[in-house]
């Protein structure tokens, strides 16, 4: 993955406004309103995390431990809250409109590219991590969740 297209894209579309992860909601929840009583009323705290996540997975795009591990986690905490695999699709497919939008004609098709690639990483290693803990739970009984 380009590191640093990504970090520009997310500096041009996010910026000192921190637009993004509330307009990816927005998106998200007009697009699949089933997914919205997942969320508190309040979505301001969960879009703060979000962003957080987002530059975080940024901060270690070369250290696949970290990726493996952290993402690994928070999707067996994700499915333990109900999401499933087309959930996943419906993510990306919202933060990347999102990403569109806010870009305007400064966002290319290259960003979009990127981010469909760096995207369906985060999702694959998040589902193999709740795959992993499903398959403890079965295993033992005990819910690694």
């Amino acid at each position: 993955m380009d590191k640093e297209l990504l970090t520009e894209s997310l500096v041009l579309v996010d910026g000192q406004e921190e637009a993004l992860t509330p307009r990816f909601y927005e998106i998200l929840f007009a697009r699949y309103p089933a997914v919205r009583p997942m969320f508190s009323a309040d979505i301001g705290p969960q879009a703060k995390m979000l962003r957080g996540a987002v530059i975080a997975v940024l901060d270690h795009l070369d250290d696949a431990a970290w990726l493996t591990d952290t993402l690994g986690a928070l999707g067996a905490r994700h499915a333990g809250w109900g999401v499933t695999a087309p959930m996943y699709d419906a993510v990306a497919e919202c933060m990347i409109a999102a990403m569109e939008e806010l870009g305007g004609g400064a966002w290319t098709p290259a960003m979009t590219a990127e981010w469909i690639a760096a995207l369906g990483a985060v999702a694959s290693l998040m589902q193999a991590g709740a795959s992993a803990a499903d398959e403890v739970d079965g295993a033992d009984g005990v819910s690694a969740r």
